[in-house]
């Protein structure tokens, strides 16, 4: 889940994301004459945490953050809601306002740590009361490094560090179920590789350049938050496999739809072909769907 980080500029602004899980917050405080490297000095597991509620019994849960530095370091807890758009992009909104947080279900402490060079520290999470819960709901809880002075005078560029961690919390029963909705193949814009060598410009980078892929649409039709992984395979009309590629593992939130799309491989040899996207999303069984392509 892969770690969930993200990156917004100093004085604000809107929140870029990585990928499902991975995305890093960098803040520039000051300057760029001087950098340093940046590596965040906190190790955060795990990055996603799934709590299954109990009646009104309390049910705990944590997640550590390990120092891996020489310097003690300080760090803040906060919260927000998050939701996941069709591309499999994160999205970051206030606490309180998407209608999918747990809201005072759960609870986190503490909200402020210092953790000495090298040693780890708990952070606590708690649900209580949840008899009423009927679905899943789920936030985020961002980790950030305060950051320390900095050794070198003058102008500098200072890193803050924030690691996300999902927290998912659902009643017991709830069903896992999905559906492959519909495939269809397309022809999506080439994004120019960065080159060293502005006069010699990739055949990529070509204005108009486009590259064949496989859409998948995958609906969540169950109550739980879905990881799938799967394969695409390209089969001959006498059924005989031609050639076969991984469908990495992606996550979908219940109800929701996700777009995967998938890289038609290079070396099919011309002629009809039958694509089949079979995905395992850990169900008693695996969803599949079709779509013809001919390859030219």
């Amino acid at each position: 889940m892969q770690n969930s980080r993200s990156r917004s500029p100093a004085r604000g602004g809107a929140e870029s994301r990585g990928r499902v899980r991975t995305t890093v917050l960098a803040l520039c405080a000051v300057g760029v004459l001087v950098s340093h490297r940046a590596s965040a000095q906190l190790l955060v597991d795990p990055l996603e945490v799934t709590m299954i509620t109990a009646g009104n019994n309390r049910v705990p849960a944590s997640f550590s953050l390990s120092n891996t530095s020489d310097a003690p370091v300080q760090a803040t807890i906060t919260r927000q809601d998050w939701d996941r758009v069709e591309n499999g992009d994160n999205r970051f909104l206030p606490a309180g306002t998407s209608g999918t947080s747990c809201g005072t279900l759960l609870t986190v402490s503490p909200l402020s740590i210092r953790v000495e060079p090298h040693t780890a520290r708990i952070i606590r999470l708690g649900v209580q009361n949840a008899a009423w819960l009927s679905k899943e709901c789920w936030d985020i809880f961002f980790v950030e490094e305060v950051p320390q002075r900095a050794a070198v005078k003058g102008n500098s560029l200072q890193y803050i560090f924030r690691t996300g961690v999902k927290v998912y919390v659902a009643p017991p029963g709830l069903t896992h179920d999905g559906a492959v909705e519909n495939m269809a193949v397309e022809d999506v814009p080439v994004t120019p590789a960065a080159s060293t060598t502005p006069a010699r410009v990739p055949l990529s980078a070509t204005p108009g350049a486009t590259k064949r892929q496989i859409s998948i649409r995958f609906h969540n039709t169950g109550g739980m938050h879905l990881l799938g992984k799967g394969r695409l395979e390209f089969r001959r009309l006498d059924n005989t496999l031609a050639m076969q590629v991984p469908i990495t593992e992606f996550p979908t939130l219940p109800g929701s739809t996700r777009k995967i799309m998938i890289d038609v491989p290079s070396g099919l040899a011309p002629g009809d072909y039958v694509v089949l996207a079979l995905i395992d999303f850990g169900g008693a069984e695996l969803v599949a769907g079709q779509i013809d392509y001919q390859a030219k």
